[in-house]
């Protein structure tokens, strides 16, 4: 079903960084995704995308066809922040850190939909000597062309929202989770040597990327937290990850640009620490079996910015009215104080319903010409 009309004209993402960083209370709620699935880009755009090679561009082999695709893909992101409306359009900085490879399967409820997996028993670093060997990435390597590529192609108004991998993400990639829990008791300091490495290059990778004029903000993607605690212990967490969070915000920071943290899951433990020690401008993905959106911001809506909340499970298995309904109860809270940007909990992934991700837009747009 693709979309006729933007649910929003004119890109604003001076009012978008306002709203973020709680500067102002007054005009539209933005809206703000962390990533939509290419296949949601493609419906909405009317183009004709090839997802199943989505794994082959992320496999760091430099071809023909990958660079063809990694064009392409950039055009799809582009034509859809234009297409939908939003303020920003996103991109990632090039950064050849080798990861395990993931795996495509078909999503059994709906056919011909694929989901990418990782192997969470085995990964490319489990021992002091795989990581001695590892091919880390030269700093001369990473570069930030699909910045530079969306500058010269978004709309006016428009900025980069940039979108980084997180350490503790990546050091899941790298080792397993399995082999990653038990070498943070067994061997910490191999744990922390890595995330030492990872540190370092996305410290350049923001560094670049947040100094460019056409970059609005980084968008941290950094999964730490289950449905009812964070993965590895807050305190593990405190010694090993959140000084070196600390680095990569100031990174951002330096170049005056705001930071914006998400993060999957029960992270409650760690909240005072990304707000008072980290430094984070925003926090985004929420789930309503875990705490309500609503919830968050009355907790921390003061301090920092609250971003999305319309639980994926509803934009999935919900009804265009439900949405809607939904919707209008998250606005109605958050919306008032300022500092807060509707989206979806945690992503718009290639099971939610495209009529659906439209409701939600829709209703955000009404409510915003309702209340001026």
């Amino acid at each position: 079903m693709k979309l006729e009309k933007p649910f929003k004209e004119n890109p604003d993402f001076e009012h978008f960084r306002k709203v973020i960083m709680r500067e102002t209370h007054e005009g539209p709620v933005p809206f703000i995704e962390l990533a939509t699935d290419v296949e949601i880009m493609s419906e909405v755009t009317g183009i004709d995308f090839p997802s199943g090679q989505l794994l082959d561009v992320l496999s760091l082999e430099v071809t023909p066809e990958s660079l063809e695709f990694g064009v392409k893909l950039m055009d799809l992101s582009l034509a859809f922040g234009k297409t939908v409306g939003y303020d920003y359009v996103t991109m990632l900085p090039i950064v050849p850190l080798p990861r395990t490879r993931m795996q495509l399967k078909e999503n059994p409820m709906q056919e011909g939909k694929l989901r990418a997996w990782q192997n969470e028993h085995q990964g490319l670093i489990t021992t002091r000597g795989e990581f001695e060997e590892f091919a880390w990435p030269p700093m001369d390597q990473i570069n930030i062309l699909p910045i530079e590529y969306a500058a010269e192609k978004m709309l006016p108004g428009m900025k980069v929202m940039v979108f980084i991998f997180g350490i503790f993400e990546d050091l899941k990639f790298l080792m397993g989770f399995e082999q990653m829990a038990i070498k943070s008791i067994e061997e910490p300091e191999l744990l922390g040597d890595i995330l030492e490495q990872l540190t370092i290059i996305a410290e350049a990778a923001i560094d670049q990327s947040a100094a460019h004029p056409a970059t609005g903000a980084i968008f941290y993607a950094e999964d730490i937290g289950f449905n009812t605690q964070t993965m590895l212990s807050p305190k593990w967490m405190r010694q090993w990850v959140i000084p070196r969070h600390k680095r990569l915000a100031d990174a951002c920071h330096k170049h005056g640009k705001p930071f914006l943290l998400h993060s999957c899951g029960q992270i409650d433990a760690l909240m005072e620490d990304f707000i008072e020690v980290v430094g984070i401008d925003g926090r985004h993905s929420f789930q309503d079996n875990i705490e309500p959106v609503e919830e968050v911001y009355r907790k921390y809506g003061d301090r920092i910015s609250i971003l999305g909340g319309v639980d994926v499970d509803l934009l999935a298995r919900g009804t265009p009215e439900q949405v809607r309904t939904r919707v209008r109860q998250i606005l109605n809270v958050c919306a008032p104080g300022g500092g807060y940007c509707i989206g979806s909990g945690n992503s718009v992934t290639n099971f939610c319903k495209i009529e659906n991700y439209y409701a939600m837009l829709d209703e955000t747009r009404k409510w915003n010409q309702e209340h001026g």
